[in-house]
């Protein structure tokens, strides 16, 4: 029995920041919800995630918290989300973002936004060295910072591999214990 993806959005309710975000990013917004800590989440294309970040610090955000990915092997898809956050803006101190979008999973690209939230180049360096999503436009891109250089390159075709995929397979030389 395989265990059940966790869902794209949580269940849609509303939201103090929801009209403000719609408004913001128009018809990009594909659906919302609200998370169980109260946290409004918006589901975007992927061609829209530099126009949602800039609308977010606009809106006041300063910040990116989070930025990660869940693949959904199954449907050929990689769900990376952004979460945004505020340090100096009072009203937006316990109030958290989260920006989706669904990308392919055979050539898993979207642009960086790491030149609007500088906080976001480290977050993007990982997705890409644990799940080999390109972050076109960041131009810190490939350079390993987390895995050694011999690590996780596929020793027939010298291609790199992706530890957080779920099919990646755990190396037989590896050190187990």
């Amino acid at each position: 029995m395989s265990a059940k993806p966790p869902p794209k959005c949580p269940p849609p309710r509303d939201h103090p920041l929801l009209e403000k975000v719609k408004q913001a990013l128009g018809g990009a917004v594909l659906s919302h919800g609200v998370t169980p800590e109260g946290h409004l989440c918006v589901l975007v294309p992927p061609d829209k995630v530099r126009e949602a970040a800039t609308a977010a610090r606009d809106m006041g955000f300063d910040h990116v918290l989070s930025l990660s990915a869940v693949d959904y092997v199954a449907e050929g898809k990689f769900l990376v989300t952004y979460i945004f956050a505020s340090y100096i803006n009072p009203e937006l101190r316990s109030q958290l973002l989260h920006i989706r979008a669904e990308i392919p999973r055979d050539n898993p690209r979207i642009a960086s936004i790491a030149d609007i939230f500088p906080s976001a180049d480290y977050d993007e360096r990982e997705c890409h060295e644990m799940f080999g999503i390109q972050f076109e436009g960041n131009p810190h891109m490939g350079k390993r910072f987390l895995l050694d250089p011999d690590c996780c390159i596929d020793e027939r075709t010298g291609k790199p591999l992706y530890p957080l995929r779920k099919d990646f397979k755990i190396p037989e030389w590896s050190l187990t214990g």
